[in-house]
């Protein structure tokens, strides 16, 4: 599987910017007017962009805002703006990781151009990681050297055991070959992580590329197939015909996908969670050979494991018996020089990007080469280079304001618990023990990641990539059979994007997504809440969620309601899966609500939370006079219109609704408003406006 959370347990605001395997990095990866519309609209006399809260020029007055207030705040900026050639989308999102990005690039061309940098400190590897990128030549000189020891392990294989070994080494690289491990939270005991097996060992984005049997569907594989076989080729020092050896690799992928579990099912915890002893597995799957496998891990397997998919794995078994080893070299060989094809020469660099960005996700251009490589050193040595962004970007005062913002939203939740009719009593005592036991890391970890076990060379980008792999997954394996570290944080520092993580029953809030227009500290309080209140309070709602709710206040996989309560719940989640479900993406594709409503419920509960909060701050304050014609309740649902504005290519789209569990930006915007009373309050939506829905079928949870 190609892409999944960082944290296997986490929920995170915005799976695109935070996409990579658990074993591996992926590379794929106003003018001013009035009128009066409900009482709605006004002027703005503001041209200091920093001095700002909402755009004018952003918005379309010509549209009601009862009857699609996603385009009445976002139609300027849309109708004004095109995605340019080298991105899949324009959104919020990318243009702070585009500003993000600038200084990140400042810093690391300074950290290239010191010389007195000290061996070893992070000031070295970040300049000489970064350098080596940017040395195309040497990178071209090198050729097929980084991975050829690799290569010739997987040529050498003769037995199954060898097979197996092979398979493990490549493990230990962060290459995901037909499957997984990673390190998590033991889900019966959150103070102990535990190696958890999972299924992967796919190309494509997921199972479903493999099983769908429409045109556009076997189209898109036999694009596939011929990319696998022009990328063999140009490995060319490897037995065998390409086209065949394609071909291969397709069967050998299309097998794992038809007993790989759906994105849907895996919502499920307990779906996933498999704890077995070693000997227990080895009998179920004998051809894995667990014992070998964690032996040439070095991972420390006691008691148990976690063997996520048990189908899966025993399908896995069969083929290792089953398949001759000639077939598995070649899928082996493939997999190597697919995760290492963003990081050799250009021919492979070229037709890396051509089928997965181009032709998957129909980006136009190739990212230049500076922005692939703040990208690349990000991924290696991402805290070390996160500190030196916090340094130059968020502030103290920065960090103290978002606190306040997350005891007023907490505060609003407890009142919410505490007003929720269809909840028991003993129900609603543990929601309330859940959310006193929350922990909130916001900006930065307080502790830094030491990098003292990755060693970086000048001139060698290639081999620093595979090492930042290694260290990188010996960093995750060393965690099994310890306490998990609490202050450890699961995205860095830069990372447009926040997560909540059940068994540690946290919320995390980067200091890369504490920027305009989700947060500024020169922005008046309406649309701070309506924008980074929203992403404070979705962390929040994820711990009661369809699977954040299946967790206890200490973070472990245990139910703690009541049977009525439960039943009560998933009644109103189906309510709001229906709503989605009716949602047209593109023409003929759905959002599939099922796989979406964990976020959805996030969104929904945490712009509801959030707008509380922000009425709980003003308490005993008065009232506040409109800022440009428009109310501060008003403005807490175009702060948080305008956050999600998005433009996306169709070919993305279509990848984003088969495979991510966030509905598109537009309904993550229309979708909980239709529900809220406050919003058909602030703006008068009414019986016949697109925007009204009957007080009836809204939903209502938290």
């Amino acid at each position: 599987m190609r892409c999944r959370l960082t944290l296997l347990s986490a929920s995170a605001l915005v799976l695109a910017t935070a996409c990579s395997a658990p074993d591996a990095t992926d590379h794929r990866a106003v003018t001013s007017a009035a009128a009066d519309i409900h009482g709605a609209r006004g002027a703005s006399g503001h041209s200091d962009p920093n001095d700002v809260n909402l755009h004018p020029e952003n918005f379309d007055l010509s549209a009601e805002p009862a009857d699609d207030f996603y385009r009445f705040v976002n139609g300027g900026w849309m109708d004004r703006n095109e995605i340019p050639g080298e991105k899949s989308s324009l959104s919020v999102f990318s243009e702070i990781s585009d500003r993000n990005e600038a200084v990140l690039h400042d810093i690391l061309e300074q950290a290239c151009a010191d010389d007195e940098a000290a061996p070893g400190s992070n000031a070295q590897k970040l300049g000489d990681f970064y350098c080596a990128c940017m040395d195309a030549e040497a990178i071209e000189d090198a050729g097929l050297a980084p991975i050829e020891p690799l290569l010739a392990r997987i040529a050498a294989i003769e037995t199954r055991d060898d097979l197996m070994a092979t398979i493990a080494a490549l493990h230990r690289h962060g290459i995901g070959a037909a499957f997984n491990v990673f390190s998590d939270q033991d889900a019966d005991n959150q103070d102990m992580m535990i190696a958890v097996a999972w299924q992967g060992g796919l190309g494509l984005p997921d199972r479903d590329y493999y099983t769908r049997e429409d045109d556009e569907s076997a189209a898109l594989r036999a694009d596939y197939v011929a990319h696998v076989a022009r990328m063999l080729d140009l490995v060319g020092d490897w037995s065998g015909d390409p086209v065949r050896g394609a071909a291969t690799v397709m069967a050998l992928e299309t097998r794992l996908a038809s007993r790989s579990m759906i994105r849907v099912e895996m919502r499920d915890p307990y779906a996933i969670h498999h704890p077995m002893s070693v000997g227990a597995a080895s009998e179920a799957t004998p051809a894995i050979g667990w014992q070998e496998y964690f032996r040439a891990l070095d991972v420390p397997v006691r008691d148990r494991f976690n063997m996520a998919q048990p189908e899966f794995f025993a399908e896995l078994s069969a083929m290792l018996e089953e398949v001759p080893l000639e077939d598995w070299k070649v899928y082996l060989t493939w997999h190597l020089v697919d995760a290492a094809a963003p990081t050799l020469g250009s021919e492979l660099v070229a037709a890396d990007f051509d089928f997965f960005s181009r032709r998957l996700r129909g980006v136009e251009e190739q990212r230049p080469r500076w922005k692939r490589c703040v990208a690349a050193t990000g991924q290696a040595l991402g805290e070390a280079l996160g500190e030196e962004f916090v340094a130059r970007t968020f502030s103290p005062a920065a960090r103290t304001r978002a606190q306040q913002m997350v005891d007023n939203i907490m505060a609003a939740f407890r009142e919410r618990l505490d007003s929720r009719e269809w909840m028991s009593e003993e129900t609603r005592l543990r929601a309330h023990q859940k959310l006193d036991a929350f922990t909130t890391k916001i900006g930065y970890p307080d502790e830094w990641r030491d990098y003292a076990g990755l060693e970086v060379e000048p001139d060698a980008y290639g081999r620093n990539a595979l090492a930042a792999r290694v260290f990188s997954k010996r960093f995750n394996l060393d965690k099994v059979g310890n306490p998990p570290d609490r202050g450890e944080w699961g995205m860095t520092p830069q990372m447009v994007n926040a997560y909540y993580n059940p068994g540690l029953n946290e919320i995390v809030f980067p200091a890369g997504i504490m920027q305009p227009p989700f947060f500024s500290e020169s922005f008046d309080d309406a649309v701070n809440y309506g924008a980074m209140g929203a992403v404070i309070g979705h962390e929040i709602s994820h711990g009661f969620d369809d699977q954040g709710s299946q967790y206890d206040a200490e973070g472990n996989l245990k139910n703690w309601w009541t049977d009525a309560d439960r039943a009560e719940f998933d009644a109103r989640a189906d309510r709001l899966v229906a709503q989605f479900d009716a949602m047209e993406a593109l023409p003929g594709l759905n959002v599939n609500g099922r796989l979406t409503l964990g976020e959805n419920i996030g969104d929904f509960g945490g712009l509801t939370i959030a707008y509380h909060g922000y009425k709980r701050s003003r308490r005993g304050k008065g009232p506040i006079a409109p800022i440009d014609g428009f109310t501060d309740e008003q403005r807490v649902f175009m702060g948080w219109a305008q956050a999600w504005r998005n433009k996306m290519r169709d070919e993305s789209l279509q990848v984003m609704v088969r495979t991510n569990p966030h509905a598109p930006a537009r309904f993550r915007v229309l979708g909980p408003l239709r529900n809220m009373p406050e919003f058909h309050a602030a703006f008068g939506v009414a019986p016949g406006d697109a925007m009204w829905l009957p007080e009836g079928e809204r939903v209502q949870i938290w």
